[in-house]
């Protein structure tokens, strides 16, 4: 029986869960099972929160995250107040409507609040969708106003942002990098 009360405790959890990851979803994700895998999980049902390490994969329709450790905070009531997936790098990916392209999403750290739908991305952070690439140290993605800023600084190479905008008539293959063999005499 103590098992069972103890699993009651931590359906919230998993529950919250649900509610944390639909915002970016096709509108099919949310009707999907959330399917999650870890080497570890520690629950701290008196703080509401649960930790999952070690090769973290959590799944719902399109929406895949991948990550060393993933940290989810709940409330009292059991709804999400913040995840963290840290990981070298976490990864992040959705596809947000049927006619638009993958949104994927790395960092060290990646963080979400479900309540205002905010996305943050610290360091090695990079974000790229239907061949636009924006990357940097730190990312800010609003997702309700569709809005992303990055900040960056001169101190050395890697921590300016750099953004990659493919012209509208290119064809995914006119994309990829040119091999090193094609400039070889």
């Amino acid at each position: 029986m103590n098992r069972a009360k103890s699993l009651l405790k931590i359906l919230p959890l998993l529950a919250g869960l649900c509610c944390s990851v639909t915002a970016w979803a096709l509108p099919s994700d949310k009707n999907e099972t959330i399917r999650g895998s870890a080497d570890n999980l520690t629950v701290d049902q008196k703080n509401g929160v649960a930790t999952y390490t070690g090769s973290v994969e959590i799944r719902q329709g399109s929406l895949i995250i991948n990550a060393d450790s993933i940290i989810i905070h709940t409330n009292n009531e059991g709804g999400v107040e913040k995840m963290i997936a840290t990981g070298s790098p976490a990864k992040f990916q959705q596809q947000p409507e049927a006619e638009q392209g993958v949104v994927t999403a790395s960092a060290k750290q990646i963080t979400y609040t479900p309540n205002n739908e905010h996305l943050l991305l610290i360091e090695d952070a990079s974000v790229e969708q239907n061949g636009a690439v924006m990357s940097g140290p730190h990312i800010d993605y609003d997702l309700v106003k569709e809005v992303m800023k990055a900040e960056g600084n001169n101190t050395g190479e890697g921590q300016r942002i750099e953004i990659v905008i493919p012209p509208k008539s290119a064809k995914p293959e006119d994309l990829q990098a040119p091999s090193s063999t094609a400039n070889s005499n």
